[in-house]
């Protein structure tokens, strides 16, 4: 029986000095037949030296932007080229074992999303003695409350039914497209965790950002409220797309947490939360006591500047 096609996204973007090794990594996978679809944002370093080498492989379409137009909508029209009924994403700079896609192909079943565990290397390809599982509590399963506060996909460790994308649009400007995917796919018969390593996942120093000046006294109000304003609209955002019986559950939570606004503390969001820790606080790896002092920051009012 003839397998299907998947399809590997690349948006790359300044990544030359990894890219050719992920490149190779990604020809040599087991799995066949797959086509690479590379976008390239503008690049101002070496990448497109680099993917020119790469332009006569018939399994690659490599696209370039003549302006940069951001990772979201990159990634957007990257996807919106695949031809596959499977999609893999990935990074520019990661190194990924040759098996990926055909273990997560055979472990997909008949869900939307397939992730599996990562290594950390240096930026020299070197293990650091992790995993991201030694982060996270990896997770099987339709729930989605643990999502509110944390994450447990990454983008550069899923595989994913082309059918998740038609349920998953419109992206959300202000939410990274693994996360939404993630989401989607957890109301939409869950998700799916295998246990093996499959992607060396590259640590290394990033471009430093420019914080706009804010007087010292006020950032961290300003910080916080900010925090606070993109945290009760991802919770809104979630509610929005939850399955009925889970919509209870999202509004009594927004109610509570809207409160904070007020700028005093807010016992009964609380108590709230601690009768379900369990499940808002499933994926990080936490003692207890650190799980306890987190659900008790969330109780705190939050003070909006007048500008």
């Amino acid at each position: 029986m003839e397998k299907p096609l998947i399809s590997v996204v690349l948006c790359t973007y300044n990544g030359a000095n990894y890219l050719a090794t992920q490149l190779d990594s990604i020809l040599r996978q087991t799995y066949k037949p797959i086509e690479l679809v590379i976008s390239d944002d503008a690049s101002t370093d070496d990448t497109r030296q680099v993917l020119q080498r790469y332009e006569t492989n018939p399994a690659i379409s490599i696209f370039y932007n003549e302006k940069n137009i951001g990772l979201a909508k990159n990634f957007a029209f990257a996807s919106g080229k695949t031809k596959g009924e499977f999609i893999a994403y990935s990074d520019q700079d990661d190194i990924w074992v040759e098996n990926k896609i055909e273990h997560l192909y055979n472990s997909i079943g008949d869900k939307l999303l397939v992730y599996s565990d990562s290594e950390l290397i240096d930026e020299n390809g070197k293990g650091l003695g992790k995993e991201l599982s030694g982060i996270r509590h990896m997770y099987t399963g339709e729930d989605s409350r643990g999502y509110i506060f944390s994450s447990v996909v990454w983008g550069h460790g899923m595989l994913i039914k082309k059918d998740l994308l038609q349920v998953s649009q419109p992206f959300p400007a202000n939410v990274h497209h693994d996360v939404w995917l993630a989401f989607k796919a957890i109301t939409h018969g869950g998700i799916i965790y295998l246990d093996e390593v499959l992607t060396k996942y590259r640590q290394h120093p990033g471009s430093s950002s420019i914080t706009l000046p804010v007087e010292w006294h006020k950032r961290k109000d300003t910080e916080r409220y900010r925090d606070f304003k993109k945290q009760l609209d991802w919770m809104q955002l979630m509610h929005d797309h939850e399955r009925d019986e889970c919509k209870p559950f999202y509004s009594r939570l927004i109610q509570l947490y809207s409160r904070k606004e007020k700028g005093k503390y807010v016992w009964p969001l609380v108590f709230f939360m601690m009768r379900h820790r369990k499940k808002l606080f499933m994926f990080p790896r936490k003692s207890l006591i650190s799980n306890f002092i987190e659900l008790f920051k969330h109780g705190r009012g939050v003070k909006k500047l007048v500008s």
